[in-house]
């Protein structure tokens, strides 16, 4: 996905069409600005609802086990959601064979990610499994949503 730049042509004395390339215009920038403020908005809204949504209903029905089995689940998507954002914020101004490298390859590592948090969780920590799965799954579901429109509203705007 290559950044598209605006061009504009410039006639000089001999009447030739001269192509010169543009620098993005400032509303280019502004609106890629725009997408990214609108994913790191989206990402503490949705870090502080599922925190307090969580927390609510664990401290009604849960067992203090699937507690911290389930807090331990989230505590990965949280992070690497943000460390994904800050790697495609990046990858944006890469050419387009290493855009869709840095993509492929972060989807690689956070699938690899989430299943080495179920061995952790489950098999070394002796964690419930339903509450790690629950609090991976859901979380990292949650934050995939804003990413892919963050992704595409970005993508969209930068021509891509």
């Amino acid at each position: 996905m290559s950044i598209n730049h605006t061009s504009r042509s410039t006639t000089n004395t001999s009447g030739a069409v001269a192509v010169l390339a543009a620098p993005r215009s400032a509303a280019d920038l502004l609106l890629s600005q725009e997408a990214s403020r609108y994913f790191l908005q989206r990402y503490f809204l949705m870090t502080g609802a599922l925190l307090f949504v969580a927390s609510t209903l664990m401290y009604f029905f849960a067992s203090p086990a699937f507690m911290k089995a389930c807090y331990f689940g989230m505590a990965l998507p949280i992070v690497t959601s943000f460390v994904s954002f800050l790697v495609t914020e990046w990858a944006f101004e890469q050419p387009t064979m290493m855009f869709m490298m840095v993509a492929i390859m972060s989807m690689i590592l956070r699938m690899f990610n989430l299943l080495l948090a179920f061995c952790v969780g489950f098999i070394i920590l002796k964690m419930s499994p339903a509450g790690v799965i629950i609090g991976l799954l859901a979380t990292y579901f949650s934050y995939l949503t804003i990413e892919i429109a963050y992704m595409h509203n970005k993508g969209k705007i930068l021509g891509q």
